[in-house]
């Protein structure tokens, strides 16, 4: 929105260009001709785009984003009445069951020998925009059934005075095809839009590229004094540059070469939970393709953690050679975890109950500092491996401390690993196998252990947006002669949010302590989301409730008896919320909850 926060009330767009379908529902339009009163570097409200298209017959209209009336799995969600018949269609009225963000109003024209939609009109509301789309399905090419011939979509949209009404109109296969290559991209050119241009301009968009066009002409001719034209021209550009950086994304891209930074202030990447405090977090993205089957990509991100003030980096450079094999080699530079060393199992020992108060036990902690190298490949397309190495150097916090007890002030280790991943079925479960062994004196290790880790995670999308989660695992450490950190792969605190938001695997409750103070763990996480589950039933509650999730954990390690979360979270339009509570020792133990931030999250 800061595209438009200044400067002109009134935009418009025209595009020209070509859809290219991947597969039925998977397609990519490229423009060749593209004209507008708004700058080329710039792009409005992006999102807005995906309301123009939607698809009819799938489950959802907008990639799994609001329930399709006329997919036959959606209908006990909606009211159906035929308002009138006639000799070649018959007209349809339909409504939701239920005041949703997920459904929608409207009719549509059917066509009484093939049940094909001729024609459809609706409104609805999703993720703060509301839209009313009109589709013409009609169209004499047999081999363009899916598309329709013109769709037109009004777009609105209210947010802290921020007051946009758009509208879109789109005509598919005109009969205007004077680019018979793919060598015209994305030009702007006036004249050639009004030779490809299906219909005329209103007067009021003419108006429109009137006014840009003189303003455009005077700009060029008036003589300005030099140096306030410089001075304004800074003040712009560097006011442009702050307040647009700060807010969106920054963003380039060529053929082979793409960089995504994400803005300086994100509230997506701000999460508060109950164990894990206030915390916020940075990406970048970036790749370089030297060939379709050969790409280099470097996506590092930072972050901080206000409970514990400690900042986290993660810094990942991989060098894919064989993209259809998954051939990759990997480095990764992490640094910010902190960690105890294996005496808090001593001490833990000595505690004979199953809560433990971590704060009034006299521990040493360890900044954990990471180096680690992997390489990838796909044994076939059911099973592929991963060798690699891991080098620790982890510090002592309290370096004067552990010297007047003499101790160790700092601890490295250098283990090999290997790790087989086993997929029988593209829509079964991924079952994972991980080995790791520490070479006690190599590259001055001063450690020595074994571990193994188990892992089966399973995704499953139902029907009507429906998904359920499940991941269970154990793992555990074998060869300890010396001392060594408890510090599983599949089991440990992150203390960062996750960028895709998804709390399934998790343990919201649970202290971070207890992830180093067992040699062994058995857990399982599964988790249940709908669009319509509970409070969406409620009149009031499900205009606003676009998810609702169930969450369930069990855990099982040292000293402690079986520990169990159950937890329930909705997700709207500006943030997702979960309450969680724990048991333990059979009661009732703790309550806590999570929140994260949706404002713009799909924008």
């Amino acid at each position: 929105m800061y595209t438009i926060a200044k400067g002109e009330r009134h935009y418009i767009g025209e595009t020209y260009g070509k859809i290219v379908f991947n597969n039925i529902v998977n397609y990519e339009i490229k423009p060749q001709v593209a004209i507008g009163n708004i700058s080329h570097y710039r792009k409005i409200m992006p999102v807005i785009f995906k309301y123009t298209i939607p698809q009819l017959y799938e489950m959802s209209l907008f990639n799994d984003k609001v329930l399709s009336p006329f997919n036959y799995n959606n209908r006990k969600f909606y009211k159906y009445i035929i308002d009138s018949i006639s000799s070649q269609n018959t007209k349809i009225l339909f409504e939701p069951r239920v005041n949703s963000t997920q459904l929608i109003k409207g009719f549509c024209h059917v066509n009484n020998s093939t049940g094909r939609i001729e024609y459809t009109s609706f409104t609805g509301e999703y993720d703060m925009i509301r839209f009313m789309t009109n589709i013409d399905m009609r169209t004499n090419n047999s081999y363009n059934l899916i598309l329709p011939q013109y769709s037109n979509t009004k777009i609105y949209f209210k947010f802290l005075g921020n007051d946009i009404e758009a509208s879109f109109d789109i005509f598919y296969d005109p009969q205007t095809n004077i680019f018979h290559s793919d060598s015209i991209k994305n030009t702007s050119n006036y004249i050639l839009m009004n030779k490809v241009r299906p219909i005329p301009l209103t007067n009021t968009e003419d108006s429109i590229y009137n006014e840009y066009f003189n303003k455009k002409s005077n700009n060029d001719t008036i003589d300005y004094d030099k140096k306030q034209t410089q001075a304004s021209k800074i003040k712009e550009v560097a006011w442009d540059i702050i307040g647009d950086h700060i807010l969106n994304s920054m963003k380039a891209e060529t053929d082979n070469a793409y960089l995504r930074l994400s803005p300086i202030f994100n509230p997506l990447y701000l999460s508060y939970g109950h164990s894990r405090g206030l915390s916020y977090k940075m990406r970048i993205n970036g790749h370089y393709n030297f060939s379709y089957n050969k790409q280099i990509s470097f996506n590092p991100y930072f972050g901080y953690n206000f409970k514990i003030k400690k900042i986290y980096l993660t810094a990942p450079l991989r060098y894919t050679f064989n993209r259809k094999k998954n051939r990759w080699i990997e480095f990764v530079f992490a640094t910010g975890n902190r960690i105890t060393d294996s005496r808090v199992l001593d001490i833990i020992k000595n505690e004979n109950r199953d809560t433990i108060d971590f704060s009034t036990l006299k521990l040493d902690y360890f900044n954990d500092n990471i180096l680690k190298l992997s390489t990838n490949t796909n044994i076939n397309k059911h099973i592929s491996v991963l060798f690699g190495c891991i080098y620790h150097y982890r510090n002592a916090v309290n370096k004067n401390n552990m010297a007047d007890l003499n101790k160790p002030t700092s601890y490295r280790s250098f283990a090999p690993n290997i790790s087989i991943q086993l997929n029988l079925n593209s829509k079964g479960p991924i079952i994972t196998a991980n080995y790791e062994r520490c070479i006690s004196k190599f590259l001055m290790s001063n450690m020595e252990y074994e571990k193994w880790e188990f892992d089966l995670s399973f995704k499953k999308k139902w029907q009507n947006l429906k998904r359920y989660t499940v991941r269970t695992g154990c793992g555990f450490y074998t060869n300890r002669s010396t001392s060594f950190f408890v510090d599983f792969s599949n089991f440990h605190e992150n203390y960062l949010p996750n960028e895709d938001n998804d709390w399934t695997g998790q343990f919201q409750l649970l202290n971070s302590q207890w992830y180093n103070a067992s040699k062994y763990y058995i857990r399982t996480n599964m988790s249940y989301e709908s669009p319509l589950l509970f409070l969406t039933w409620l009149p009031w509650c499900g205009k606003y409730i676009e998810n609702e999730s169930i969450y369930i954990s069990a855990l099982q390690i040292e000293h402690t008896r079986p520990y169990f979360e159950v937890g329930y979270g909705i997700t709207n339009r500006y943030f997702s919320l979960g309450i969680f509570g724990s048991l333990l020792n059979g009661g009732f133990y703790e309550i806590g909850y999570k929140f994260t931030f949706e404002l713009f999250r799909n924008w």
